[in-house]
């Protein structure tokens, strides 16, 4: 995945986590970095709190990341 900092910071913006979005941004999170997260990384490591994060990993990081490497094995 080819997303800047700032395409990753622009995508959970728009997905409605425009506070939690800046996290991403101070912890310089990129397309790739953001494909390699697990779930205690989002959780912990972002500094946001639990409920939101669990969103965005749930409905987000894990949902991107499916998508990328099923279209990988292709």
């Amino acid at each position: 995945m080819d997303w800047t900092v700032s395409d990753v910071v622009s995508y959970f913006t728009e997905a409605g986590f425009p506070e939690q979005a800046a996290a991403f941004g101070t912890q310089e999170i990129d397309g790739k970095s953001l494909l390699l997260m697990q779930r205690n990384d989002v959780l912990t490591g972002l500094s946001i709190r639990l409920g939101p994060a669990l969103k965005i990993y749930e409905r987000h990081v894990k949902v991107l990341q499916k998508t990328h490497f099923d279209e990988d094995d292709c």
